[in-house]
């Protein structure tokens, strides 16, 4: 049996190549980065 593929993820970037939302998750605590993480993660494979 393979592994399901997961679904693509990638953060939104402005025409001047920033990513708001990659600079906001950096900017929370290390315990609530991981909880998104794990949350992206069950979307991407769940």
């Amino acid at each position: 049996m393979s592994l399901p593929r997961p679904l693509p993820c990638a953060f939104y970037r402005t025409t001047t190549g920033n990513e708001p939302v990659r600079e906001w998750l950096k900017a929370l605590p290390e315990g609530e980065r991981k909880q998104v993480g794990s949350d992206i993660k069950a979307v991407q494979y769940g």
